[in-house]
């Protein structure tokens, strides 16, 4: 019998971050090295850069960030479970141990080619690590009580479908994201084409699919220019029911 998903009011009292690390970040999938493929090639371009970095929805993982850490000045990592925000600070704080870590540090430096070791890029990581907030982005300020400057760039890793479920709902979402980009910034996203659920653990959560043009008409609806937008296929591990998942690269209009 199919276990009915939970949502976004359910991560708190059901998500289990190591349980998720475990299934997912335990070494380099397909689904993880076009990610950080992705978000490399993104930021080699050289076009993508500022001084406020914020990523939105982290979960209890720094993949999203590694690529794009050596095009900022400060780093924000926004999350809405608890347990997920503790686990990021046990690692900012070097209590937490994961070789997942590494193994994904060491296939992005490796892509950058510069010769540069593990343990300077997380230590660089970390250095710029100006806060571990929570957020939720069903509220209209989805970062109260906290008060955050505008973004230069914002980077998000497979959160926004967690959330949602609509496509309104979506779209209100996406809004209120881009709203916090600066005129001119840059938003890289990493996120799932189609699905309904993923599974961590005994716990089925939601996923909110939507098709390729849904979810860029979506994000253009939130006043960004898609710069570029690429897709990859998803096999099936009876882990999810997704699709595939898919990359953007997107633009605020300068005012």
């Amino acid at each position: 019998m199919a276990v009915d998903p939970m949502f976004a009011q359910d991560y708190n009292a059901a998500f289990e971050p190591q349980t998720y690390l475990n299934t997912f970040y335990n070494d380099t999938s397909p689904r993880m090295t076009f990610g950080l493929t992705q978000f490399h090639e993104a930021f080699a371009s050289g076009n993508i850069k500022g001084r406020q970095l914020l990523d939105f929805g982290t979960g209890p993982t720094i993949h999203s960030v590694i690529s794009a850490s050596q095009h900022c000045e400060s780093i924000l990592l926004a999350e809405f479970s608890t347990q997920n925000r503790d686990t990021l600070k046990k690692w900012h704080s070097g209590e937490l141990k994961r070789t997942s870590h590494a193994i994904f540090l060491d296939y992005v430096l490796k892509l950058e080619g510069k010769g540069d070791s593990v343990s300077n890029r997380e230590a660089s990581m970390k250095e710029k690590v100006s806060g571990i907030i929570p957020c939720d982005i069903r509220n209209e300020n989805p970062f109260a009580p906290c008060f955050i400057p505008s973004a230069d760039i914002i980077t998000s890793s497979l959160c926004m479908e967690s959330v949602a479920l609509s496509i309104p709902e979506y779209e209100s979402y996406a809004a209120r994201l881009a709203s916090v980009l600066r005129p001119g910034g840059h938003l890289v996203l990493f996120g799932c084409v189609g699905g309904t659920f993923y599974t961590v653990g005994s716990s089925r959560f939601s996923s909110f699919g939507m098709t390729s043009s849904e979810l860029q008409a979506a994000w253009a609806k939130a006043g960004l220019e898609i710069v570029t937008w690429k897709e990859g296929h998803c096999p099936n591990s009876g882990m999810s029911d997704i699709d595939g998942f898919f990359t953007l690269v997107a633009r605020k209009a300068q005012a």
